[in-house]
């Protein structure tokens, strides 16, 4: 199966997330995340019976851009980027005397391409709910609820990739844990320049907004448990 393929089924199970059958929608969610991770392990498999590998490449767009960094977006990119194997730099630009963060992906062109499509989805889901459970509580309420959200997703995503890994060979599993060393390699190697910052957040948090938007984001079902049902959702 291609990865366009692959992006294809995951489109058709993450419009049924959005159904208002709970069941379904946790369902559906959790079966596009794990589609998405067994095609990353088949394709290691097949690097490891000597298929040629998919090459490391810099993308040529941005995963996220903006003039004023909006924390949980950024938390969330790098959430991303740790889960898929992939390295991201911001490459920031000062149009006009203003700064515009515009952060890059480097990796493999499957990786980036679920990355950048998983953060548009993830991003649109996060700002649905967060209309429905934060709006008109004030800034710091809706900011909090969403970084909780991305807290509980990264909880989510990492349960998932668990227990892909109980399942995977050791050759391939070596294979996928080297990717985001490979491709920040890949990136150092010919932009010697590229400087190291620390990003500092002085945010106030509402902690009863984190919790709720952290359930909010385990919710979303992205980790290993599967209704009996997924093998037919999978296509198999």
């Amino acid at each position: 199966m291609s990865m366009t393929a692959v992006i294809e089924k995951v489109q058709k199970l993450l419009a049924l997330s959005k159904s208002s059958n709970i069941n379904e929608a946790a369902a559906a969610s959790a079966a596009a995340n794990k589609l998405i991770d067994q095609y990353r392990l088949s394709q290691a498999d097949l690097e490891l019976q000597g298929e040629a590998s998919e090459p490391y490449e810099e993308d040529g767009s941005y995963i996220y851009e903006s003039g004023k960094i909006t924390r949980w977006k950024q938390s969330l990119v790098q959430c991303l980027v740790k889960h898929y194997g992939l390295y991201v730099w911001n490459d920031t630009y000062y149009p006009q005397g203003r700064q515009v963060s515009r952060y890059r992906l480097v990796g493999r062109k499957s990786d980036i391409t679920v990355a950048k499509y998983m953060f548009a989805w993830l991003t649109m889901e996060c700002q649905r709910l967060a209309d429905l459970y934060a709006k008109g509580m004030g800034r710091v309420y809706v900011a909090s609820y969403c970084a909780g959200f991305v807290s509980g997703v990264s909880l989510q995503l990492n349960a998932s990739r668990q227990d892909i890994q109980n399942q995977a060979s050791s050759g391939a599993l070596v294979k996928i844990n080297a990717r985001s060393s490979e491709a920040e390699a890949y990136l150092k190697a010919f932009r010697t320049n590229l400087v190291s910052r620390k990003s500092y957040s002085t945010a106030r948090t509402n902690y009863q907004a984190f919790a709720e938007g952290k359930v909010s984001g385990q919710n979303l079902h992205l980790g290993s448990s599967l209704p009996s049902a997924a093998p037919k959702m999978l296509g198999k």
